[in-house]
């Protein structure tokens, strides 16, 4: 049976590759222009999604009860979009990593409350399956989030979500749609404090 840090890391690899394969086709738009209704650029919301991975990745390694380890590093201006997905992928790679070699009481500080290995797992998956999501939709091509990742995030980050279709709930959860009966969010936030996946 494998144990629950291992699955985390294999969901949040599995969320960084579809991100990495979602985001190959957006290489040919500007990257300069503002991404859906964010007030960031689509290269802002990569670099944003680059910087939380390697961040969660710290907290992780450093276990800080305040602050954060690795502070927030821009990206190069100059860098190409291909560039900057590589640094993606390479970042997603590194939390996975600390992730899956962690101790399982290992606790970092996120202002969303202190979490453990699975939690910075799934608030890497969040950021990489939405911020995708936004990309994608500026680029006029509409993405499916992969369920799997969608429905780990949900359970360890979101317990109070409605039921539903994994990857319109996160969607919902992250203020990007409405859902179903549930009007699209204005403010959200998740919850990271350390609790059973699922519970």
């Amino acid at each position: 049976m494998t144990d629950p840090v291992s699955a985390a890391a294999d969901q949040l690899d599995a969320a960084v590759a579809a991100t990495i394969a979602a985001l190959q086709p957006t290489t040919d738009i500007d990257w300069a222009r503002a991404a859906t209704d964010l007030t960031w650029s689509v290269f802002d919301t990569a670099e944003h999604l680059a910087s939380c991975l390697i961040g969660y990745a710290g907290q992780v390694a450093g276990q800080p009860t305040e602050g954060w380890v690795v502070p927030d590093v821009p990206l190069e201006s100059g860098m190409s979009p291909a560039a900057v997905i590589t640094y993606v992928g390479a970042a997603g790679g590194i939390l996975a990593s600390v992730v899956r070699t962690a101790a399982p009481d290992a606790r970092g500080y996120h202002p969303y409350g202190t979490s453990d290995p699975v939690g910075f797992a799934a608030m890497g998956v969040v950021e990489s399956l939405v911020h995708t999501y936004d990309i994608r939709l500026t680029a006029g091509q509409p993405w499916a989030l992969p369920a799997g990742p969608a429905e780990f995030a949900l359970r360890r980050l979101f317990p109070d979500a409605p039921a539903g279709s994994p990857i319109d709930v996160l969607l919902w959860c992250t203020g990007r749609t409405s859902c179903g009966e549930h009007p699209r969010r204005t403010q959200w936030r998740w919850d990271s404090t350390v609790r059973p996946l699922g519970g």
